[in-house]
């Protein structure tokens, strides 16, 4: 609903190429890589025993992936600029605000869920999570995660009203998410799902998510 109310904000008061048709098709592409790309993501990533059984259907069992999602997302919107004949990153820059905005709400829907928490804590705002097996006060990792994709959405609404080379926007909230659930992940999250070298799994498949960040802004303002 964000993305789509954007975009026609965005037609509004901007003039973007896109007619409102275009917008339903674009934002139905879009939700639909995000459902698909996240459960693929969640099963191939933290469960691939699982990938080919009944479970994967079980949807009310819940289980997304935000990097699955991510790559679901990228082919919906290649997908749309080879039908729209308009650029890719011309796109990707107008929906990464309202992405940004989507994932606060799906971590505060972790939080009252009572799921992905963090770990113990002597902190006094250290909550007691039903399901963690323990009555341990823990970091509401949750919340954190959900203020830092709001912080990431200022950042880039604030980027957006400058005059930036397209592309811009889409490589930033690459390196901005990057590094945020980096920093989240490894101080806060309980790594539930185990390490890969040393770091969370979430965390180590954050690290290609913010090589692409850099690289793509430096092949952004290298090309003439």
């Amino acid at each position: 609903m964000l993305a789509y109310l954007w975009l026609r904000y965005l037609a509004k008061i901007r003039g973007t190429v896109f007619s409102v048709m275009q917008i339903d098709e674009l934002v139905f592409a879009v939700v639909l890589g995000v459902v698909v790309g996240g459960r693929l993501g969640y099963f191939i990533f933290y469960h691939p025993d699982q990938l080919f059984s009944f479970e994967f259907f079980q949807v009310w069992h819940g289980g997304m992936s935000f990097h699955g999602g991510l790559i679901g997302v990228v082919s919906a919107i290649f997908w749309m600029s080879r039908k729209f004949q308009r650029p890719f990153f011309e796109i990707s820059d107008l929906l990464v605000l309202p992405t940004a905005l989507g994932l606060m709400l799906g971590r505060i829907g972790n939080f009252i869920n009572g799921e992905l928490w963090g770990r113990p804590t002597g902190m006094d705002f250290g909550v007691i999570f039903p399901h963690a097996g323990d009555v341990l006060p823990r970091h509401p990792s949750q919340i954190y995660e959900a203020l830092k994709n709001l912080l990431i959405a200022m950042i880039l609404f604030f980027t957006f009203r400058r005059k930036m080379r397209t592309g811009t926007s889409s490589f930033l909230f690459l390196i901005l998410y990057g590094v945020g659930r980096i920093i989240v992940e490894q101080l806060w999250r309980e790594p539930l799902d185990g390490y890969y070298y040393g770091v969370t799994r979430g965390s180590f498949f954050s690290i290609p998510v913010l090589l692409m960040g850099i690289v793509g802004i430096i092949w952004i303002y290298r090309k003439k």
